[in-house]
């Protein structure tokens, strides 16, 4: 059995108050079954120059020969809507990283704002998923402020992270249901919400992620309690590989 983690973080959150280290992804995968993983940033400082540095961190981590790893940018939604656009670009077309990451509760941004919006403009024109964090951070981290977008953009690809962390993970897959775009990784989603979430949706619409590499173990038990053996391996990598256009 193997499997693709679609949510892991690289470098010093400023917003959460954590830090995770090359090393610490790396030793934390060994032993599990996560061959490779689309590492995106830890929250830095709201500057470009910071944003530029972890994406560029992340770049030259994409190289290691131990597992494989894919980028994903995670731009300040409020910086211009030109710095925005261009840093997008150039991780997407010269980095080469395959999505980008919109946090509600640590970009404090709505993701039905203008800037929220455009965000997902972007996302569309380069042709990659947007994932967006829901559950902590309410209202703006609601499954349902993602409609507007998913709507408004029924050919962009959209992740819901977390899958509305429990308590709204019935909002998670209805917009699921109501969207044929929208998919989930259900990190911090318990048994009873995770098993709900399969009867509702299927495996096609559920990807494998741990967003702490210290959580691989338990999101992969959660998930093996109500999936069917014979669905495990559409669950753990090849919705990711579809979505994201990826192969492990």
């Amino acid at each position: 059995m193997r499997a693709l983690d679609v949510h892991a973080h690289l470098g010093k959150d400023v917003v959460f108050g954590h830090v995770i280290t090359e090393e610490n992804l790396l030793d934390g995968y060994k032993d599990t079954i996560v061959q490779g993983a689309i590492v995106q940033p830890s929250l830095p400082r709201f500057s470009l120059k910071a944003n530029k540095e972890i994406h560029d961190r992340i770049f030259e981590f994409s190289k290691c020969d131990k597992m494989k790893i894919w980028g994903m940018a995670s731009i300040y939604p409020h910086f211009t809507q030109e710095e925005y656009r261009e840093e997008a670009i150039r991780c997407v077309k010269e980095l080469g990283f395959v999505g980008l990451k919109l946090t509600p509760i640590g970009h404090a941004c709505d993701p039905e704002s203008e800037d929220g919006m455009y965000a997902f403009s972007v996302a569309a024109e380069l042709g990659v998923p947007m994932m967006v964090h829901t559950g902590s951070g309410i209202p703006f981290s609601s499954p349902m402020h993602i409609l507007k977008a998913a709507k408004e953009y029924p050919e962009l690809k959209i992740v819901v992270a977390h899958a509305g962390m429990g308590v709204m993970a019935r909002e998670a897959v209805i917009l699921a249901q109501i969207c044929e775009n929208v998919y989930l990784e259900p990190t911090w989603t318990g048994v009873a919400d995770m098993g709900m979430i399969y009867k509702e949706l299927g495996a096609g619409k559920i990807m494998f992620s741990s967003d702490h590499v210290n959580n691989v173990t338990v999101q992969y038990e959660t998930i093996k309690t109500v999936v069917p053996e014979k669905e495990m391996e559409q669950v753990l990598y090849k919705t990711a590989e579809s979505v994201y256009k990826i192969t492990l």
